[in-house]
């Protein structure tokens, strides 16, 4: 039996790395006594894995990941049974039992949604942010430093970029809601985004990341793009 869950990770957790949020999830799972399958060969491990991994330091409403059992169980019970055995900061807010065809999350997911929370180093009004970000989206190209498999350089993060607008400002702080791509292959990196908006506004600053909602495709019972 395979069940999908989301999760939440709040601050109290925020720079909790990926690979220790898997570990928390796999000690929850073992003090909520869940019947899990796992893997064959000398080294077993539980069947579990995710959509994507979250940047250490974000923050997230839904970071959807898949565990394997080896009996049923209602995904109800499931839920509720590892919520009692999750630290503080982490709640699993979903779950449900996987069609049998149902293919991989990291094959399925396709964007996801940010809330980014700037803060700029001098002031700047609405207008003058509203039109850095409209200018982004109509660039052909939008270039920025990215490290790739053969180290920094220059990259066009244009076609990953599908929605951005302001939408709370004051002098010196504002939040963005961003979606970009996201598939196994990669995608739209949120420092990637605010990056290029310094650029254009000739300015610095700083930003922390709320990731609201990931989409996919090929699945009813997943979040989809608007």
């Amino acid at each position: 039996m395979r069940i999908i869950a989301a999760f939440q990770k709040n601050e109290e957790l925020s720079y909790t790395s990926h690979l220790d949020v898997q570990r928390t999830l796999q000690r929850a799972f073992r003090r909520a006594a869940l019947p899990l399958a796992y893997s064959k060969g000398f080294n077993p491990h539980p069947k579990l894995s995710f959509a994507t991994a979250l940047a250490t330091g974000y923050t997230s409403d839904g970071e959807w990941f898949e565990v394997e059992l080896d009996r049923g169980m209602d995904p109800q019970a499931f839920l509720k049974t590892v919520n009692a055995a999750l630290p503080d900061g982490m709640r699993i807010v979903t779950a449900f039992e996987a069609d049998e065809r149902m293919d991989t999350l990291s094959k399925l997911i396709r964007a996801a949604r940010y809330e980014l929370t700037v803060q700029i180093d001098a002031p700047v009004s609405k207008d003058a942010l509203s039109d850095a970000v409209q200018a982004i989206l109509q660039s052909n190209e939008v270039i920025v430093e990215k490290k790739t498999k053969s180290g920094i350089g220059p990259a066009n993060i244009r076609p990953d970029i599908l929605e951005a607008s302001v939408t709370e400002h004051s002098d010196r702080i504002a939040i963005l809601d961003v979606v970009g791509t996201l598939t196994a292959a990669g995608g739209l990196r949120a420092e990637s985004f605010v990056r290029a908006l310094f650029d254009r506004l000739h300015l610095n600053g700083s930003f922390t990341a709320h990731r609201t909602a990931l989409y996919f495709e090929g699945s009813e019972r997943l979040p989809r793009l608007p």
